[in-house]
């Protein structure tokens, strides 16, 4: 077994296809092909359904993925580690992100900031939403963007807020609550309202969620999988979605977003390991975070 077995059974996979992978890895069909092939020889298992040009994964296949990807993205992330050392200790940075509304729109504006300021770091952002702690645990990345209910409990993760925490209620434009500066949770009944499945939520946000299941029933309430599909279906005005502020992008026209009456909740900020010990450039780029989000979002600060 090696990592080329590995790159090239995962790339067949994330494509579905054993032509794409080749062209992907620039390897023939052919080399791919085998290349899983005597993967599945080593290890004594099938791994790939092959019917009718259409690949799929076995249950001995699935669980190998998992495994497979983790061990090549492990090593991927040592090797870019170790080759950003060698050339210059401080110029790559691997930041933690959940690819947020807010995010989408604060981190062009932040790596623009940063380069005015005359800063040699390469900055690289890694997708971390339903692992975050484990990311940077296991120094996958440097620091995190995320909310500090998240870190509470690991004794040797650090956090710098950013954003101060608060519920707000996403709101169809032109819709009843759409006009009110305050939403209480009488104002929530018999309404229709949106919220992020538990398995993709930040810990932040299920407190509040089982208030609202408590309080309403789930009559009126119905899970998403994730930001953008909650977005959909408030523009659509289907009803209203529930979620803190450092997710939102406020600067959108179609939707108002109004804070909800509950005390404020923990921040959203950047956390790092206590090992993390280049002090200048965790001030940097706090700095310049917050400058950003004064800049883009006054209103969260």
């Amino acid at each position: 077994m090696n990592f080329t077995q590995l790159r090239c059974f995962i790339k067949a996979i994330d494509n579905s296809s054993f032509t794409i992978a080749a062209e992907r890895l620039n390897f023939s069909q052919s080399a791919v092909s085998k290349n899983i092939k005597d993967l599945e020889n080593t290890i004594g298992v099938t791994l790939i359904n092959r019917a009718h040009h259409r690949i799929s994964l076995t249950s001995a296949g699935k669980h190998f993925y998992h495994v497979a990807r983790n061990v090549v993205d492990d090593m991927d992330y040592t090797v870019a580690y170790l080759q950003s050392q060698k050339n210059d200790p401080e110029t790559l940075l691997r930041i933690g992100v959940c690819d947020t509304p807010l995010e989408q729109k604060i981190l062009p504006i932040f790596l623009r900031k940063l380069r005015e300021s005359g800063s040699n770091l390469n900055v690289q952002f890694i997708f971390v939403l339903n692992n975050s702690i484990g990311e940077l645990l296991n120094h996958h990345v440097d620091l995190c963007a995320i909310a500090r209910d998240d870190v509470n409990v690991v004794a040797d993760v650090k956090f710098k807020p950013l954003i101060k925490g608060q519920f707000v209620l996403a709101c169809p434009k032109g819709s009843p609550l759409a006009e009110k500066s305050l939403i209480s949770l009488k104002d929530l009944k018999d309404t229709n309202i949106f919220l992020l499945d538990p398995n993709s939520s930040l810990n932040v946000q299920m407190r509040y969620q089982d208030i609202l299941i408590n309080n309403m029933g789930m009559d009126h309430i119905k899970f998403v999988q994730d930001f953008l599909a909650m977005d959909i279906y408030v523009k659509a005005g289907w009803g209203y979605g529930v979620l803190p502020n450092f997710i939102v992008d406020g600067s959108a026209k179609e939707v108002t977003y109004i804070p909800i009456d509950y005390h404020d909740i923990s921040p959203y900020g950047i956390a790092y390991m206590e090992s993390f010990t280049n002090e200048s450039v965790l001030k940097k780029v706090v700095s310049i975070l917050r400058e950003t989000i004064k800049e883009f979002a006054p209103d969260k600060n």
